[in-house]
């Protein structure tokens, strides 16, 4: 957020579950200069992502004051770990861990994605991991979200290219 505000980015929406932390990030961004929103948002929950969704879009406009606005970067880049073993990790946690590191991004993309195939013009960035790409011990539920996340990137990176799409993934 701080790297694109720095580089000139009109406006940067910034989700978090952690609303002080978040609020702290925008109001950073403003006091750099930059232009900010912040949004609290439980990515494990589909119903509050698209809320998030919708508020993002009708915010964009307004503070923009332009009807067309609309996200054109997209990043992925909310993630937990349990670090637990296979055993000993409670379902609950391998349940939100796949939930945030993986089907959200579904959920997000979803969300903004027509947009940026309206317009022809976008970029879907998925923060992942080495552990996207090897397993590792203790790691199990971590490392299957990421290659999820990796999968579901490079899926929709060859979509968006059979369709002659603009949008980088």
């Amino acid at each position: 957020a701080y790297k694109f505000a720095k580089q000139g980015a009109k406006l940067i929406v910034c989700w978090d579950l952690n609303q002080s932390g978040n609020d702290a990030t925008v109001k950073s961004i403003k006091d750099n200069g930059g232009k900010a929103i912040g949004l609290t948002c439980n990515l494990a929950d589909m119903d509050d992502t698209y809320r998030a969704v919708e508020e993002t879009k009708k915010l964009l406009k307004k503070t923009l004051n332009d009807d067309k606005a609309y996200v054109s970067i997209l990043v992925n880049n909310a993630g937990v770990v349990t670090g637990k073993t296979f055993l000993d990790c409670p379902d609950k946690l391998i349940k939100l861990t796949m939930d945030v590191n993986t089907t959200a991004h579904f959920w997000t993309i979803k969300g903004f994605l027509p947009d940026m195939i309206k317009y022809n013009k976008g970029h879907v960035c998925t923060i992942a991991s080495g552990a996207g790409l090897s397993g590792m011990a203790g790691l199990m539920d971590y490392c299957a979200s990421k290659f999820g996340a990796v999968g579901l990137s490079e899926s929709l990176y060859f979509e968006m290219t059979k369709q002659g799409k603009n949008i980088n993934i």
